[in-house]
């Protein structure tokens, strides 16, 4: 089981300067509104990944009265392995370093697994297609170096690309100069990216259904999916004839078309889409039963169960899905945020608090 000893932050969000030592396997943060418990989950799970599911921009994350000449949030922390990981965000850039030497993004990941339970996810099914990508981008990236990494290609290649798009006043043939490079790095890298999506959903798929039929009782067959943003299968000629022959298209709307982001998954209930099909309350089991799935899956992967991080989801939940909120925290650390200690009172084992 992966542990967290200690965190401490500097000049993030509305810390300028705060550390915690955990000693138990559930710690709870309480307290209003506005005090500061989601940036705690926040700041591990920059730790985890290197960004949080909240920032818009990485200045979102600076505390408001950082000293103008070290512009940058501080996080680091110490897990039971000794490990000592750190990140200071920037606004422009953002440095890993472990065990106090710099090292790769690429290498800083998969150190500190985690996975995250938080209000927007409440609306995965039916939301905007973005919180979709974000959560599956953000476990995909933990259990595959080769998926991170075209992950980070395909997108720096795609801004470029829109960049470019959005340059009406350009020539065509200099727009279609300044396009090929982006569009060979995206040809290269969506079907790589899109292999390992249907990897996951296969992995995923026994476990998924498994734990939804514990959860509801029921045996409704529940599948997912990956919706194309092209009807072509997802190969690097394909993909570049595509892009040469609707290159007009993309000038005159100002948008890629082919982009990580574009894809979406898709749920199915009892055969038909899930969004259509079911009630607010198998939704939320659907979203147990995909966490319980990733987590198992995870801890296959890393061979250590993950760090939780749950933030404010008790009052989204029923007793009955609370209970199974409970199963699936068994043998993890988790970490919950919370606005009412009534939502703790009912745990077993050690629980560490801390009023904010």
């Amino acid at each position: 089981m992966m542990q967290l000893k200690h965190l401490q932050v500097q000049d993030f969000r509305n810390y300028p300067q705060k550390q915690w030592n955990f000693t138990a396997n559930q710690i709870v943060f309480c307290g209003p509104n506005g005090q500061g418990k989601t940036n705690v989950l926040e700041a591990i799970s920059l730790l985890s990944v290197g960004k949080s599911w909240r920032e818009q921009t990485a200045s979102d994350l600076i505390y408001e009265q950082a000293p103008t000449d070290s512009f940058s949030a501080h996080i680091k922390g110490k897990t039971d392995a000794k490990t000592w990981l750190e990140i200071f965000v920037e606004p422009r850039k953002r440095q890993f370093i472990k065990n106090e030497k710099p090292t790769t993004r690429t290498r800083f990941f998969g150190q500190l697994p985690t996975l995250l339970f938080c209000p927007e996810f409440i609306y995965l099914f039916s939301g905007p297609k973005a919180n979709r990508t974000q959560f599956f981008d953000r476990f995909l990236i933990q259990v595959s170096p080769s998926y991170r990494e075209n992950l980070l290609k395909a997108t720096k290649a795609h801004k470029h690309k829109t960049r470019i798009l959005r340059q009406s006043e350009l020539f065509e043939s200099q727009t279609t100069d300044q396009l090929r490079p982006w569009n060979e790095i995206l040809c290269q890298t969506m079907p790589a990216l899109q292999t390992e999506k249907l990897k996951l959903i296969e992995s995923l798929k026994e476990s998924l259904q498994q734990e939804l039929n514990e959860i509801s009782q029921k045996k409704d067959a529940v599948a997912l999916d990956i919706k194309k943003a092209v009807n072509v299968e997802y190969t690097y000629e394909n993909l570049k004839n595509w892009l040469e022959q609707n290159q007009m298209r993309e000038i005159a709307a100002q948008k890629n078309f082919i982009a990580p982001g574009r894809d979406d998954w898709t749920f199915s209930l009892r055969d038909r889409p899930l969004n259509a099909t079911a009630s607010r309350g198998e939704e939320r089991s659907v979203l147990l039963a995909l966490l319980a799935a990733q987590k198992k899956l995870l801890s296959e992967i890393t061979h250590t169960s993950p760090i939780l991080l749950l933030d404010d989801v008790f009052s989204e939940l029923d007793d009955t899905r609370q209970r199974h909120l409970e199963h699936l925290c068994a043998g993890s650390q988790v970490f919950f945020s919370t606005t009412h200690k009534e939502h703790f009172n009912g745990f077993s084992g050690e629980i560490q608090v801390f009023e904010l």
